[in-house]
């Protein structure tokens, strides 16, 4: 009996000491490990805003058309507060949300949308002795003016000068005693280098334009599609997602600009004025929440062929400020090669093509299919065929110009006419927007494509965008955006920017005078930067997406959990 007992007595939880004793010691370890980890590994975030939008998603409406089958999100319209920073939970009931799908230009209203919280995100420390800060690495960090968590993407790095010129970013060593720091001549030096991506941040920071596969899925006699053909024999190109060419001379599509080439950010439709199209290259209806929009510098252009004729050459084309750059596919001999045009005084007859980069791919016969795609991206030019970059990129595509030329190329104008330009303009660069922040001076930008040899057919054909870093009209100077107001960074500083860069509070916009007065007196007390002091570490990975309302029941969207490039 007394053996027995003793046997229960052991199982038993509460009946024997060295159990709890195990229990609470194990318990406490596996806090100190979390708590450790947490601390020191991985911690998870919650994105309040839509200032990486629609890379990362803060709290927002979404919507799905029924005219195209397009999905996409949009910011808060209705605040609880008066300074716009608290949403309400329920949105349209004090006015209707009124939207326009991007792709086709519908419109779509509701009420009494609930909205969704923002993704959730694991972050890695950055340890030492592990890894460090790199460039396009999307990272937390306490904000130096609140000491509140934010999120946004690194684009300076410690001891360099940073530029924001045409949507890109230029940087350079800076030199204590020799660097100038400040001024047009500043600009116009040749040791600047403009910031370029590899392919596969490239890829995450595309933002779609249009895309084909999003046409009315029934007719509507009020779309217009934003392809225009040329020559006869073209079917679907009005009123279809899918292209097809029964002639045999040469033909092409050229952009009639229903869409404009330009860097709204369908996340931004977030108050009744809002422009549905945000055309590029005029000045805004209403600052507030119509912000003008600039015509994007970097694109691409792509789609997918399958031939009905031996022989066919497929070409596509970008002109942005000027410059023409193409790729020539020559399916019936496997022969591609990139091509450039340079600015110069005459018609296209007068201006001479010039071969960057050229390969060999296998050849491709009636019936096959082929895959191509064009990017202009940060002075460089990739060709991709079948996924695969044959032609160009970061090294061989590239180009190079001084911030000072990126510019004069941008407007068509002289030095000495932008000199003159920026004395007339309102604001100096520095206290107000300067001359640069004037979206009505840059020249636009154009795509289209070129085909000979035969018919064929075009699916899922697409234009987008990288994300345009700009200068912001019609509010503050902007950081970066002037030859008289750009940031030289210590050994120990980094710069940020939001990839929704119209709607960003970030480094180029943070005030003098702001800066957290405990960070001011033992961190840093320089505005417009972050010191490394203050970066947590780099968002890897959404592990819980902004959730979807099917009714009145909150639905985890897990087909967005995905890696964070």
């Amino acid at each position: 009996m007394s053996q027995h007992t003793s046997s229960a007595s052991g199982g038993s939880l509460g009946g024997n000491p060295i159990g709890i004793k195990e229990t609470i010691t194990s318990l406490l370890i596996a806090f100190m490990l979390a708590f450790t980890f947490r601390g020191f590994v991985v911690e998870g975030f919650q994105i309040p805003t839509g200032s990486m939008a629609p890379t990362l998603l803060g709290k927002n409406l979404r919507f799905q058309s029924p005219t195209s089958g397009y999905n996409w999100t949009t910011g808060p319209w209705e605040y609880v507060d008066r300074t716009r920073t608290v949403p309400a939970p329920v949105q349209g009931r004090d006015v209707s949300v009124v939207v326009n799908d991007p792709m086709t230009g519908a419109e779509i209203s509701a009420i009494n949308e609930k909205l969704s919280s923002g993704d959730r995100v694991f972050v890695l420390k950055y340890l030492p002795w592990l890894h460090h800060a790199e460039r396009w690495d999307v990272v937390v960090f306490k904000n130096p003016g609140t000491h509140q968590n934010y999120i946004k993407r690194l684009v300076g790095l410690p001891g360099e000068q940073v530029l924001i010129v045409d949507g890109d970013i230029f940087t350079r060593e800076f030199v204590e005693g020799e660097t100038a720091g400040s001024g047009w001549d500043a600009w116009a030096q040749d040791d600047w280098s403009i910031a370029r991506k590899s392919e596969r941040v490239q890829r995450a920071m595309l933002q779609p334009i249009h895309d084909s596969r999003f046409a009315p899925v029934v007719f509507d006699p009020g779309y217009r599609s934003p392809w225009d053909s040329s020559g006869s024999g073209w079917e679907g190109v009005k009123e279809a997602g899918v292209f097809t060419y029964t002639g045999s001379g040469a033909t092409g599509l050229e952009w009639n600009g229903v869409i404009s080439l330009s860097e709204r950010n369908a996340y931004n439709q977030i108050h009744p004025t809002h422009d549905p199209r945000y055309t590029a290259g005029r000045p805004s209806m209403d600052p507030r929440y119509n912000y003008a929009a600039y015509w994007a510098k970097d694109l691409a252009v792509s789609a997918d062929f399958r031939l009905d004729s031996d022989g066919v050459t497929l070409s596509p084309e970008i002109e942005v400020r000027g410059r023409a750059v193409r790729a020539v596919v020559e399916t019936g001999t496997g022969a591609v090669r990139l091509e450039m045009r340079e600015r110069t005084e005459g018609s296209d007859e007068d201006r001479p093509w010039t071969v960057v980069d050229s390969a060999q791919i296998g050849a491709r016969e009636s019936g096959d299919t082929v895959s191509v795609e064009l990017w202009h991206m940060d002075e460089a030019l990739w060709l991709f065929i079948d996924g695969k970059l044959v032609c160009g990129g970061a090294e061989k595509g590239a180009y190079s110009e001084s911030p000072m030329e990126t510019v004069l190329s941008a407007t068509g104008l002289t030095r000495a006419e932008l000199i003159e330009r920026s004395e007339g303009y309102p604001g100096d660069g520095v206290s107000r927007p300067g001359v640069l922040a004037d979206p009505t001076i840059y020249r636009g930008s154009s795509v289209g494509w070129s085909m000979s040899g035969g018919g064929f057919t075009m699916h899922n054909v697409r234009v987008a965008r990288d994300i345009h870093y700009r200068t912001m009209p019609d509010i503050r100077a902007t950081r970066g955006g002037h030859p008289d107001f750009f940031p030289t960074l210590t050994g120990e500083e980094y710069f940020m920017c939001g990839d929704n860069s119209a709607r960003s509070e970030d480094s180029r916009l943070w005030r003098d005078g702001d800066i957290y007065p405990w960070v001011a007196a033992e961190i840093d007390d320089r505005p417009g930067v972050v010191h490394e002091d203050l970066i947590v570490g780099k968002a890897f990975v959404v592990y819980w997406p902004s959730l979807r309302w099917k009714g009145s029941v909150p639905v985890p969207d897990v087909g967005r959990v995905r890696w964070i490039f």
